[in-house]
């Protein structure tokens, strides 16, 4: 009965650590959210949770001092005490890790096998993909970018920048674009398309969930009415994508994405329906809401239900564990 019990405890573990690290894709919400930190940083102490049978170390808690900052706010030289970490790593004391941060729900470590001036080289990259996926943002200079983004809050820039910050669209080799509305896909006229992009100013905003997330919470399918841009190259291949909320939303995302679409940047009223207008399709929109630009919703607050659904699961869990323990006692007696 204990080694049941035991077994169904460190099942309940790996898999609510499971649903909060996939859930969102962690290094792409490391990159969007303008709140996420990623830091280098020193582990001056830890201490660790006793799992009965559990194959790994459990991370209780970890006090770091940052030494160099990769994005977000992060006080270097300040000891710092962070709570459930995920990860499964067997820490040491006085060594450099690489540490990402959502929220206190949500903290990642990483080790580092090796490290120049320009290049990451993360342990077990070779074996897990979110890893090297994380290392390659890291060393393609993404999360630099990323920081460098967050620090233009409330300024603009044009829409074609936006999709493509090389010199131009007209100089990126793209020879097809695509639009992609309600499930219809869309050919458009390129030249007319990097005319009208590099006319429409789109301004940085903080990142925030979607408005209909929030203002229809029991449908929250805002991917039905969303513009999809996708624009290739010679062979069909992806040079680079958008999408755009039916409120102005403007965010560097695709269907095959796995994190959630969130508002980037907003673009007004009037340069959305120009981009519309190239499909000859009306936008949908409803009489509460104000479409992009500063008059776009500000007060929008959605919450993080991913403690809920740990929780239940974990009640479920040990509900089963419950019913089968019982069952194996009665039938012994």
């Amino acid at each position: 009965m204990k080694k049941i019990i035991a077994t169904v405890i460190v099942l309940i573990l790996c898999l609510s650590m499971t649903i909060v690290c996939y859930a969102g894709d962690v290094p792409e919400g490391l990159l969007s959210e303008d709140g996420a930190k990623v830091f280098l940083g020193t582990v001056e102490n830890y201490t660790t949770k006793d799992i009965p049978s559990a194959p790994y170390t459990v991370i209780d808690s970890v006090e770091v001092i940052p030494n160099e900052k990769i994005k977000g706010e992060v006080e270097i030289g300040t000891k710092q005490t962070y709570y459930r970490c995920h990860s499964t790593l067997e820490l040491k004391s006085n060594v450099e890790y690489l540490f990402g941060y959502f929220d206190e729900n949500n903290f990642y470590i990483y080790e580092i096998e090796s490290r120049t001036d320009k290049q990451f080289k993360l342990v077990d990259s070779d074996k897990h993909d979110m890893t090297k996926r994380f290392e390659d943002y890291l060393n393609e200079g993404a999360f630099a970018r990323a920081e460098q983004e967050r620090s233009t809050l409330g300024q603009q820039i044009s829409f074609a920048e936006f999709l493509y910050k090389k010199p131009s669209l007209s100089s990126s080799g793209i020879e097809k674009v695509l639009f992609r509305y309600q499930d219809e896909l869309y050919e458009v006229d390129k030249d007319e398309f990097f005319e009208i992009a590099e006319n429409i100013m789109i301004t940085n905003v903080k990142n925030e969930p979607l408005h209909d997330y929030v203002a229809k919470p029991k449908q929250p399918d805002p991917y039905t009415t969303t513009l999809y841009i996708d624009l290739l190259g010679a062979d069909n291949k992806g040079i680079c994508f958008g999408a755009v909320s039916r409120f102005g939303e403007v965010d560097r995302y695709s269907l095959s994405m796995g994190r959630l679409m969130r508002k980037d940047y907003e673009m007004e009223k009037e340069d959305l329906k120009k981009l519309y207008a190239l499909i000859d399709v009306e936008m949908e929109n409803d009489n509460n809401a104000v479409i992009g630009g500063a008059d776009a919703p500000t007060d929008i607050i959605i919450k993080d239900n991913t403690n809920i659904i740990v929780l239940s699961v974990c009640i479920g869990l040990l509900i089963i564990a419950f019913i089968v323990g019982f069952i194996i006692i009665k039938k012994k007696r």
